[in-house]
């Protein structure tokens, strides 16, 4: 098959479609599954059995995102490039096996690297996180998890890199009922004490279920290859330099976070961090399926084009597309319900965060104009204007507005901060791709994205108007004509 004719399957407006509902099915079904298993931990352990849980958890993923180096994502760069090698010769099972192979064994490394990090800090995470030695042995014993969910990351990470949709979705979701079943009769057997092997089976079965489908998405006789030293230490550098770019970008945003939260507590209260937290959570959380579906279908695909800015352009465009037409209506949505979400998620006490909310969710709408352009310079390997870009830019922006937007509204401005944080992304990337890639967003998408964005805008300024009712007819009104619109065009589309 011409690798043209390929490229016009894969990215066609069914097939991108086709990804992001598979990979936002699997999204949705493991947040259910991960509340069926917060919910036992609740029943089975109590509050404090879930706080020891979480605290465990969120400890080791902190050091496996260090010893993994930003992995992932590169390895995800390195296979997808390897699939799309050139725009005009199919790429070959040797190039994709080669980085295959070399892949896994820097996964190896890092992962056993992972492993005994974690047995030698062991001692001064139970300090830090317990402030006691108690957890000692526990943290040790987690270096089995951290092993083979940093293996695991590998394979998931090859496996989105060759566009295995299917298979990954099958994995993820059956990795993480294994995990359930698994994990809930140690928590009735042994209380406390199931905590720590439950996530080391989790990990074991999420990990065996990615190697078994990787396996079966090579051709037979690809799975192991000889690779010369000077190729492996080529390849494994080339995403080495890009994972750690990327590790650093989450750290400076990390950082970014806290410092803002600092600020927060400084001129407000600590009760302000809490409300700020709790908008951003709820926020976040819904559109997190859009955007993890989108990074997890669109990244690789993208990464195959990267010799070719006529077919970035083309790939780009067609996902600012869906996208808008997915985010849209979920925007105006998310500003119509807040108020009933905040009372389900949290309580009355939270009600003072619904103004935040609704700004959050028109700087949600910016943000998925933003996504699309932001992965380009990693696709293309530009680790400088990534790092400049997300890092430098990116950050900086953030604290800036957060801090002076808080300091000039409260709680709200930190609502008009990520407007204006992500309208600034929007007009920077977009400068930045055109100026260095060539890239140019179409008449028609364009067009599209003005379309949607009007009654987004209207729906916000609706929750502004005294008259409640009013402005909830209006809202509501809005949400149904872009529902339809949103229908109408994604359903056009598809047929094309």
């Amino acid at each position: 098959m011409a690798s043209g004719t390929t490229d016009s399957q894969e990215n066609s407006y069914r097939s991108i479609m086709r990804g992001m509902s598979a990979f936002g099915s699997v999204q949705v079904l493991q947040i259910v599954i991960n509340v069926v298993r917060g919910k036992f931990v609740a029943l089975l352990l109590g509050p404090e059995g879930m706080g020891i849980s979480q605290l465990l958890v969120s400890s080791t993923n902190t050091l496996k995102q260090v010893a993994s180096c930003g992995l992932p994502l590169s390895i995800v760069r390195e296979v997808a490039a390897a699939r799309g090698a050139d725009d005009s010769t199919e790429p070959t099972t040797l190039d994709v096996a080669t980085v295959v192979s070399v892949a896994r064994r820097v996964v190896r490394y890092t992962a056993l690297g992972a492993m005994l990090l974690c047995i030698v800090c062991s001692g001064l995470l139970s300090r830090i996180t317990f402030d006691n030695n108690m957890y000692t042995w526990s943290f040790a014993a987690l270096s089995v998890m951290m092993l083979f969910s940093v293996l695991s990351d590998g394979e998931m990470s090859l496996l989105q890199g060759l566009h295995e949709v299917k298979r990954l979705s099958k994995a993820s979701l059956v990795g993480a009922l294994v995990g359930l079943v698994a994990g809930v009769p140690l928590y009735w057997v042994f209380g406390y004490g199931g905590i720590v092997p439950a996530m080391i089976i989790l990990a074991v079965a999420t990990w065996a279920f990615y190697r078994y489908n990787m396996r079966r998405a090579l051709p037979a006789g690809t799975t192991t290859v000889s690779v010369p030293h000077s190729l492996q230490w080529a390849i494994a550098r080339r995403m080495l330099s890009l994972g750690v770019v990327l590790m650093a970008g989450t750290v400076l945003t990390t950082l970014v976070g806290y410092l803002v939260n600092m600020w927060v507590r400084a001129l407000g209260s600590v009760g302000d961090v809490g409300l700020f937290q709790a908008a951003n959570t709820i926020a976040g959380q819904y559109v997190a399926v859009v955007f993890t579906a989108m990074s997890l279908d669109y990244f690789p695909r993208l990464s195959a084009a990267i010799s070719d800015n006529a077919r970035m352009t083309f790939i780009v465009n067609r996902q600012f597309d869906l996208v808008g037409l997915v985010i849209a209506p979920l925007a105006i949505a998310l500003m119509l319900t807040a108020p009933l979400l905040i009372r389900v998620l949290t309580s009355e006490e939270f009600m003072a965060v619904v103004p935040l909310v609704r700004w959050m969710a028109l700087g949600l709408f910016l943000r998925a104009m933003a996504y699309p352009l932001g992965y380009i310079s990693f696709a293309k390997g530009d680790k400088k204007l990534y790092f400049c870009l997300e890092g430098v830019f990116g950050c900086s922006v953030m604290l800036v507005a957060n801090c002076l937007c808080y300091w000039a509204w409260g709680l709200v401005g930190l609502g008009v901060a990520m407007v204006i944080v992500h309208a600034l992304d929007v007009a920077a990337y977009y400068i930045v791709n055109h100026r260095v890639y060539g890239y140019r967003i179409d008449r028609s998408t364009l067009r599209l994205m003005l379309l949607l964005s009007l009654p987004v805008l209207l729906t916000f300024l609706a929750t502004l108007l005294p008259d409640i009712r009013l402005g909830y007819t209006l809202m509501t009104l809005l949400l149904l004509l872009t529902l339809f619109v949103s229908f109408r065009g994604i359903r056009s589309r598809l047929r094309n």
